[in-house]
């Protein structure tokens, strides 16, 4: 029996390696030989170098389109799979009931709808480029080679809807404020207008004058409205972002040279972004796109090279609507009753024990001039009243999205003329080959006539608060800066003097005055400069905190070694520090107990998880050592900032003690602040191991330019950091330095589906070739994309 056993057990295990050494196979595909595609004008070539990055060469844009879908799909099919199911709201067919939640929120939007109606607007040019890209994508779908049929199962054609339907989902995706505005108010519900202004949220342009910010007073808000706000702050603060440019005079080249490093949560593998260049004999565009877009998000071109931040501009209000109390099926301004809209939307659910293994689950979608109610789906609820969305893309949008423009762009001025048609909000920064550097904000935000965006609109009459949107020509715009260079961190862009409500919403300025002071040390910025900023973990929030917290540590013996190692501290969030874990936790406590006693444990909670939102607001408390709020409503005595500080000294050792032993000297950062890297399917720490890229200690915070960002209430495991970094030289000719912390293809088994991630971990650039010489030098395989017959797979 026991031999049985042995035997049986060696059958299995001999099948298993016989499975992971076959799988490659299995999942893999030739990046040689040739391949039809249709619709093309002239064949295209593929070549792809030692990192599998697909250099495109084709003798039109739209056919080096054409070429940049087939190849997409070949590489990134279960991305593109995904990207689509999520655009049109069918999630839920996938992942069961874990997607119903996303579902929602994608026919809250109305994406598909909004989709559909963009078909029908787009100019001739807009429909080609777009169509192009969905052609590609079904020429390899047509003879598609190698994929894992576990994980992409029978995909159908992509139409140009496909295609809108994606870009149109990523622009929600950085449209986040109105989630801020359901968390004021419930403060301002909780402590009443006045009051709830002390915790509003400071926005800061560092460029300003000193001592200058920004805080809605929240004067137009109606108290005691009964809401009791269900916040959803899981997805807030997302999407962050560097980049800044060197002009002529502080490049090292003589040329500008532009750094750029988007923030996002690119933790499952092989990442967000896609490197890949599109080449004709007129034009060229060097960078990293999107599965799902034409085009580039960032990169170079013949003519200019750009990077992007999220500029966190508002293009979306909440307003508080009235049912009528005598008919339910209306709603009321002022003395009008008007019908709610109803549309219904059937989400198709994965589910075992269902007939058929899914069944049906109804959303019933009130909507009313301004938007859908979202008050009825789990985001705001109270006593006869509903919470409307309105968001501005669907009410502005035109005949063209303003990327393809901007790509084909021959100088600075002309990409900035053309992203004045871009609805999603965003901050670029520019620079072209004779030196022209410039900034410029994005999307389609709304000219705002009462309110601030801050908190929910209360809707007492018929008279609209929007008055139409702000003008392409006036959004924040910043040409040729007489320091010869400009940046953006997701801070306040706007100068002070700004004539348009703007946003109530920015990231700290943190980031941003760390870019400040390194511009202010060096005048002549290299290429590896810019590259090591990028890197940078000097953490000037904790230069200015972490000493007053160290003399208040130090006069209780309890606390006595956590004082002295904030005291000997650096300010930089190296991994192999101790220092920096004393601050994140230091911080992380305090700020707790500055709001706790007020807000309660549930309140205060939900505000300390939307980062951005309190983190100027707790720093203005400590240094201005506001008593209201450091003193603890809960005891008689008047607490101090020093008090808060030792007793969160004191949390510190009851929350690290038990995980790192007692001496907190021998504490090192990085046993904390991790980062896991997984597959979008396989997750979890131990499959992670397996099937993904494990997870490893890392540096910097969500104050550092290097980001490495956690949410409050799950320290400290990496959620938000540099998705991509690149640094693009316009003197060098031949290449543009960037990573990304992944790989190229996200098919299983592939060698190149994380090949990239160790020199994303350890910081060294990558290359993607610019010049045809170097493209050339370092090609390992050639592809050739036909329309006729005599070519195929």
């Amino acid at each position: 029996m026991i031999n049985v056993v042995k035997i049986a057990l060696a059958v299995i295990v001999a099948l298993a390696v016989a499975g992971f050494l076959y799988a490659p196979h299995l999942d893999s595909y030739d990046p040689g030989g040739s391949a039809i595609v249709p619709e093309l004008s002239g064949e295209v070539r593929v070549l792809r170098d030692e990192k599998g990055m697909p250099y495109i060469y084709a003798d039109t844009p739209l056919d080096a389109i054409r070429g940049q879908g087939f190849v997409t799909a070949q590489d990134r099919l279960f991305q593109l799979e995904m990207m689509r199911n999520l655009a049109w709201g069918r999630l839920s067919e996938v992942a069961g009931e874990a997607g119903v939640a996303m579902d929602t929120q994608v026919h809250l939007w109305n994406v598909p709808a909004l989709a559909r109606r963009q078909v029908g607007l787009l100019s001739e040019a807009e429909r080609e480029w777009h169509l192009a890209y969905a052609q590609g994508i079904n020429a390899y779908l047509s003879q598609r080679q190698g994929e894992l049929p576990i994980l992409v199962r029978d995909p159908q054609p992509w139409g140009i809807e496909d295609v809108m339907a994606v870009q149109y989902f990523n622009i929600t995706g950085s449209t986040t404020n109105w989630r801020e505005e359901l968390l004021s108010q419930a403060l301002v519900d909780h402590l009443g207008p006045a009051r709830a202004a002390e915790l509003s949220q400071i926005t800061v342009n560092p460029d300003d004058p000193e001592g200058v910010y920004t805080a809605s007073d929240y004067k137009y808000l109606l108290p005691g409205l009964g809401l009791d706000a269900q916040i959803d702050t899981s997805l807030s603060d997302g999407n962050g972002s560097n980049a800044w440019v060197t002009g002529s005079s502080r490049s090292a080249g003589n040329a500008p040279i532009v750094a750029s490093d988007p923030h996002i949560d690119a933790r499952r593998l092989p990442g967000f972004w896609y490197p890949v260049a599109l080449i004709t004999p007129q034009w060229r565009a060097v960078g990293a796109g999107t599965a799902g877009a034409p085009g580039l998000g960032v990169g170079r071109t013949s003519h200019f090279a750009w990077g992007v931040t999220n500029g966190y501009g508002d293009i979306v209000d909440l307003y508080i609507e009235t049912v009528d109390p005598d008919n339910s099926a209306n709603y009321l301004e002022g003395e009008a009753s008007i019908p709610f809209t109803v549309r219904e939307v059937v989400l198709r659910v994965r589910d075992s024990e269902a007939d058929a293994g899914f069944r049906e689950e109804t959303l019933t979608i009130r909507e009313t001039k301004r938007g859908p109610v979202i008050s009825d789906h789990g985001m705001a609820v109270g006593s006869g009243k509903v919470i409307s969305r309105r968001w501005a893309v669907p009410e502005f949008i035109g005949d063209n999205l303003g990327m393809r423009e901007m790509l084909l762009a021959q100088n600075t001025e002309q990409a900035l003329t053309a992203l004045s048609s871009l609805a999603v909000p965003l901050t670029y920064v520019l620079a072209d080959y004779d030196g022209n550097i410039a900034r410029k904000g994005t999307g389609y935000l709304p000219r705002r006539l009462r309110g601030d965006g801050a908190a929910p609109f209360p809707v007492t009459d018929d008279v609209d608060n929007w008055g139409g949107r702000i003008p392409g020509d006036e959004m924040p715009t910043v040409r040729a800066p007489a320091q010869d260079w400009v940046g953006s961190a997701n801070h306040r862009i706007v100068p002070d003097d700004y004539p348009h409500v703007y946003s109530t919403f920015f990231a700290h300025s943190w980031r941003y005055r760390r870019i400040l002071e390194a511009m202010q040390e060096k005048q002549i910025w290299s290429t590896s400069d810019h590259w090591q900023l990028q890197l940078d973990t000097k953490n000037m929030y904790a230069q200015r905190l972490a000493p007053l917290m160290a003399d208040a540590l130090k006069a209780d013996e309890k606390t006595r070694v956590l004082g002295e190692l904030l005291e000997n501290w650096n300010f930089v969030d190296d991994s192999n520090q101790a220092a920096p874990l004393v601050f994140q936790s230091m911080l992380r406590h305090y700020a707790r107990r500055v709001v706790e006693d007020e807000l309660g444990t549930v309140l205060a909670g939900k505000y300390l998880d939307d980062y951005y939102y309190w983190h100027e607001r707790i720093a203005m408390i400590t240094l201005e050592e506001d008593g209201q709020w450091l003193d603890d409503e809960g005891t008689d005595a008047v607490e101090s900032r020093e008090a808060l500080f030792k007793l969160a000294g004191h949390d510190v050792l009851e929350e690290l003690v038990p995980l790192y032993g007692t001496d907190p000297r021998a504490w090192r950062y990085g046993e904390a602040h991790t980062i896991t890297f997984s597959h979008p399917v396989l997750q979890g720490d131990t499959l992670a191991q397996w099937f993904g890229g494990g997870t490893h200690p890392i540096s910097g915070s969500g104050e550092t330019l290097n980001r490495a960002a956690y949410k409050y209430h799950q320290p400290y495991a990496v959620t938000f950091f540099a998705s991509m970094r690149m640094v693009a030289d316009l003197s060098d000719p031949d290449k543009v330095e960037a990573h990304i912390p992944g790989g190229t293809t996200d098919r299983l088994f592939h060698p190149q589906f994380k090949h990239l991630l160790g020199d994303w971990l350890t910081g060294t650039p990558n290359y993607w070739w610019y010049s045809d010489q170097a493209i050339e030098s370092h090609a390992v395989s050639e592809m050739t994309l036909s329309a006729d017959a005599r070519s195929g797979i």
